[in-house]
């Protein structure tokens, strides 16, 4: 049987009192953990968290519900669905307080038209809000997508420039 977590009973009070910078730390301390009780509550505070407008509790959430709806998607198809679209209301919830990676991750889902409609128009446009705020990884994408006209018209000019910007950026 694998170590529960141990909390600082500081952390867990400013958690309990509804600081939600305690409470996504919690969420944090919980998930090293490899015991189920304590990944639940990572997932609990983490929501806590995200509910008390902590972007990046959003973010992790968002992300997280996506992996876990993928690994779903064959064997459980509505599990993975109710999951995609835990996920894709996390991730838009962060992409209206302008989290460039969960506005990347979001605009997979107008790709691949995840628990909603495909809209290729929307994923790019998504892909290069998620550039202008800094992603580097959206940045590299936006080059790849002008490189290669991926429901854009080739750009070679826009391909250099993201491409350019993204190598700028990651140094």
């Amino acid at each position: 049987m694998s170590k529960r977590v141990s909390i600082p009973t500081t952390l867990a009070n400013r958690a309990l009192a509804g600081n939600a910078e305690a409470q996504f730390e919690l969420a944090e301390l919980y998930m090293q953990s490899e015991h189920d009780d304590d990944i639940e509550l990572a997932e609990e505070w983490a929501l806590k968290a995200a509910e008390n407008g902590h972007v990046e509790a959003m973010y992790w959430l968002g992300e997280g519900y996506t992996v876990y709806a993928k690994e779903l998607r064959q064997e459980q198809p509505d599990e993975s669905k109710s999951h995609f679209e835990l996920a894709y209301y996390w991730l838009s919830k962060a992409n209206i307080l302008k989290h460039p990676a969960a506005t990347l991750e979001l605009a997979g889902y107008f790709r691949r038209g995840d628990v909603i409609e495909k809209d290729i128009e929307k994923s790019v446009k998504l892909v290069k809000q998620a550039a202008e705020w800094g992603d580097v990884q959206a940045m590299r994408d936006l080059a790849c997508i002008y490189e290669h006209g991926l429901g854009v018209d080739i750009d070679e000019d826009k391909a250099d420039y993201w491409h350019d910007k993204s190598q700028t950026n990651h140094q």
